[in-house]
């Protein structure tokens, strides 16, 4: 590295740490009015357990350090030599298999391998259209059964809204039977070329470190066990990340600047935003230390690798440059300032506290310690700032871990599904410049250093033996609906071709019937955050009255468009959690008519998720098993009228509780008591 480039390192890595630190531990969402109530009690609550935990954590190291008179130290001492003695691949290979029977065993102690997300859920189902070789499927003929949140209709054809990636792997899975396996293979893969880098970068003992974190990491054990496309992503990126260290590292082969293209490239059929991000950084890295003419050699291949992606998109949507969540929720989910797809306004103030809010979520979740696991970061970026060969290795992974969230800073959604999921993808430099930051701060410490590697074992400990159970636990209780098999129960009851109508929620029927009349996705979403619930079914119900009386459906549809758009602009008062289905919204100010109390009696019966069930369905709907949600009477006779050699069948929960496993039942015998559609007129 140049030494006027190392010199301006010198201080902009230590004041990165500093800004990293400002982010990740002071409360902008709260000083920023984005914080409600609850959040905000549960960062003063993390906060506060931080200050215990370390305080009695540096306390009982120095205490039990100055105890043991330098024992504890020699013992440790003595086992560091030891796993140095074991082999550098056998010590990878054991971190690998560890890492994949951990996520296995996720996988069904949490999840039952299944998807818990609507976004793998939806990648599952274009994973099944293209085990049967395509691309898309045609569209069901009545869309309101079978539609589902990120599946696009368009020109007669149904698909999933997401790049084609991450859905080929699950099919390959899947053509196996296995696609819950998918993730904690390629999670496995992620620490081989995760050591691979740090042992060129950083050298073998801080990489030997870093798989273990990357091992330990609960964000990732987590996110392995799912079905999540972050976790193959992240594969890819650090396959680019090691072809990178061998591109730069000396070696002159050129293969590596051509895996690194192909990597990246593989990567963007994923996560397009992540692998454009992190082509920022690594094509400067190769510029930097190559030269232009092996950049532009991985930069050329890295864009051949992308014309499968965009003959994909333009076989889709129309056009090579045009995404399917583009062609779903239009412009508003593109990145910039802006009104989002959900009609609110996406602002530079806002876009700053969710940045750090990820960020805090991200410093607790890395490797759920009772100390902050930034804290480890933040002494590498540091003790570069001393250290000119240490400063050449965390400047290129300090913009690698934070160029995504910058791209995301752009963005208008955020998630926090088994932690900030946005930033996945930061997980590989993070674990890197943790270990560098551990094994700086263990060669400076003299002394010291036998209580700094009892609070670090005490923090590992803690995490796994205390913390880590207890998320786990939690993890396993949430959505319980999303870990039952009715396919399972039919296939007990010796069913092969049956149409299994599923009773869910108000809120649910609501905008499937929405969706039924064509409204798109963002105003189908907008409408169902602004409007009483009672309203639009009123609505819903005169338009379904108009057409069965042979009204123009295309005139229906646009008076219907025209007057849900005059209530979204209206902006009425609203609540949400008032009835069973605690996501429809309501006008308290009114008082709930006939009609809307047939709604709510059917719920309290009980409901469960279309959602989960979606992904079993053979895309063409022509065979096996197919899952449907239970509208009102009228339209699942229509229906039942479609599949007349198929049985028909009730999925519904026989208690109102939630987590009560459905039963299946014969839809003849179960009749339930479900609205006539021209019951009442309006309100």
């Amino acid at each position: 590295m140049a030494p006027s480039r190392s010199g301006w390192l010198k201080f902009a890595l230590p004041g990165l740490a500093v800004a990293l630190g400002l982010l990740a531990f002071l409360p902008w969402a709260s000083w920023l009015g984005f914080a409600g109530s609850i959040e905000m009690a549960a960062y003063r609550t993390v906060l506060r357990e931080w200050s215990l935990w370390t305080l009695a954590i540096v306390a009982g190291a120095l205490l039990a350090a100055r105890v043991s008179g330098g024992r504890v130290g020699e013992r440790l001492d003595g086992l560091q030599v030891k796993l140095e003695a074991i082999p550098g691949r056998s010590f990878v290979a054991v971190s690998a298999i560890a890492v994949l029977l951990a996520a296995c065993l996720l996988s069904e102690a949490l999840f039952a391998r299944l998807p818990h997300h609507v976004d793998s859920i939806a990648q599952l189902f274009q994973a099944r259209i293209l085990t049967r070789f395509h691309l898309t499927a045609p569209a069901p003929v009545s869309y309101e059964f079978f539609a589902f949140t990120n599946s696009v209709l368009h020109e007669g054809r149904w698909f999933s809204q997401y790049p084609p990636g991450h859905p080929g792997l699950l099919a390959v899975g899947m053509l196996l039977h296995a696609q819950w396996l998918v993730n904690p293979l390629f999670s496995a893969g992620t620490v081989i070329l995760l050591y691979g880098a740090a042992r060129r970068l950083l050298g073998e003992g801080s990489a030997r470190l870093a798989a273990v974190l990357y091992a330990i990491s609960p964000f990732v054990l987590f996110m392995s066990a799912s079905h999540m496309n972050h976790v193959t992503a992240a594969f890819f990126l650090a396959l680019a990340l090691y072809a990178n260290t061998r591109a730069t590292g000396g070696e002159r082969e050129l293969r590596w600047p051509l895996v690194l293209g192909v990597a990246l490239a593989i990567a963007g059929t994923i996560r397009p935003l992540d692998a454009l991000a992190w082509a920022a950084v690594l094509g400067s890295w190769l510029l930097i230390e190559r030269g232009w003419r092996v950049a532009l050699i991985a930069g050329a291949v890295c864009v051949a690798g992308l014309l499968p992606l965009f003959a994909y998109n333009g076989l889709t949507t129309g056009n090579p440059l045009r995404f399917g969540y583009t062609l779903l929720w239009g412009s508003g989910h593109g990145l910039g300032f802006h009104i989002d797809p959900w009609g609110e306004p996406f602002t530079l103030l806002r876009s700053l506290a969710e940045t750090a809010s990820d960020f805090q979520l991200f410093n607790a979740a890395l490797f759920g310690w009772p100390v902050p696991s930034f804290v480890l970061l933040i002494l590498a970026l540091v003790a570069a700032g001393t250290d000119p060969r240490l400063r050449k290795a965390c400047a290129p992974l300090i913009a690698l871990l934070l160029v995504v969230p910058l791209g995301y800073f752009f963005y208008w959604h955020r998630d926090q599904f088994l932690g900030p999921r946005f930033l996945y993808a930061s997980i590989v430099p993070a674990v890197m410049l943790s270990a560098a930051g551990i094994a700086a701060v263990d060669r400076r410490l003299g002394h010291w250093r036998e209580a700094f590697r009892m609070a670090l074992l005490a923090s590992l400990f803690i995490g796994l033996g205390v913390k880590f159970p207890v998320t786990a636990g939690t993890l396993a209780g949430l959505n319980p609906e999303f870990k039952f098999r009715p396919e399972e129960q039919a296939r007990q009851a010796g069913l092969s071709d049956a149409v299994i109508f599923v009773k869910v929620g108000w809120g649910t029927r609501l905008v499937a019937r929405m969706w039924g009349w064509g409204i798109s996705a963002p105003e189908a979403e907008q409408t169902y955050r602004t409007v009483d619930g009672c309203r639009l079914q009123i609505a819903l119900d005169e338009a379904d009255s108009l057409a069965l009386a042979g009204a123009d459906s295309a005139r229906v549809r646009q008076e219907l468009e025209q007057r849900l758009g005059e209530w979204r602009g209206e902006r009425l008062p609203v609540i949400r959690g008032y009835f069973p289905d605690p996501s429809v919204r309501v006008d308290t100010t009114h008082p709930i008519v006939a009609r809307c109390r047939q709604e709510l009696e059917l719920d309290l019966t009980g409901y469960t998720h279309y959602a989960t069930l979606v992904w079993r369905n053979d895309p063409w709907l022509q065979r096996g098993l197919v899952f449907a949600r239970l509208l009102d009477p009228a339209r699942n006779e229509m229906l039942m009228a479609r599949y007349p050699d198929f049985d028909h069948f009730l999925y519904a929960p026989a208690a109102p509780e939630r987590g009560v496993r459905p039963d299946l039942r014969r839809l003849r015998e179960e009749k339930p008591e479900m609205p006539d559609a021209e019951a009442e007129g309006g309100r």
